[in-house]
């Protein structure tokens, strides 16, 4: 097959544009799929909540089973990324609401010590915070924030990847009602 020359530049033009909206499709498509089994080996598997976690602010170490009996947002964060100060916004005003049923675990990845302290004391959020740059490798976590919501018996319910808006936790304020009507 021959092209005329004068059709030559159109022609490229459209293979350049069929290729690059394959390449985009396949992206995304991984993209999706990488979350998706993500999720599903976090919900099959019960490691994070016996994974030692070293306080920030006190030296100590504390588990997610450490605070069975309240529901427990696990969320690993750090202070480049907008959606996780948007998130701990968010989650702040649900512990705030509900404050001896919730406690959340806020995980920096990627911070020094410093960088956790100076957030701590501008934001003042009621947190435990803990550095999470390990555990963000070693479960190979697919982005940032990440948020595992347990309920009062260390059942993993929810796991939010990334932040749209603050309906995202609208399970999580149900959670804890219902658990509050029984």
């Amino acid at each position: 097959m021959r092209i005329d020359p004068k059709y030559f530049n159109t022609f490229l033009l459209i293979v350049a544009v069929v290729a690059a909206s394959l390449i985009a499709y396949f992206i995304v498509s991984n993209r999706t799929s990488e979350k998706s089994d993500f999720k599903q080996r976090m919900f099959a598997q019960d490691s994070l909540q016996t994974t030692w976690w070293n306080n920030v602010q006190s030296g100590d170490s504390v588990k997610v089973s450490d605070f069975e009996g309240a529901y427990i947002v696990l969320d690993l964060w750090s202070n480049w990324s907008d959606a996780s100060l948007k998130s701990h916004t968010e989650l702040a005003q649900i512990k705030r609401e509900y404050p001896d049923e919730m406690e959340v675990l806020a995980a920096a990845v990627g911070l020094q010590k410093k960088e956790v302290e100076q957030y701590i004391q501008k934001h003042q959020f009621p947190f435990h915070f803990v550095a999470g740059s390990r555990q963000f490798s070693e479960f190979n976590m697919p982005g940032l924030p990440v948020q595992f919501v347990y309920d009062q018996q260390l059942d993993l319910k929810h796991v939010f990847l990334g932040y749209s808006d603050d309906r995202q936790y609208d399970s999580l304020r149900v959670l804890i009602k219902d658990g509050n009507q029984q």
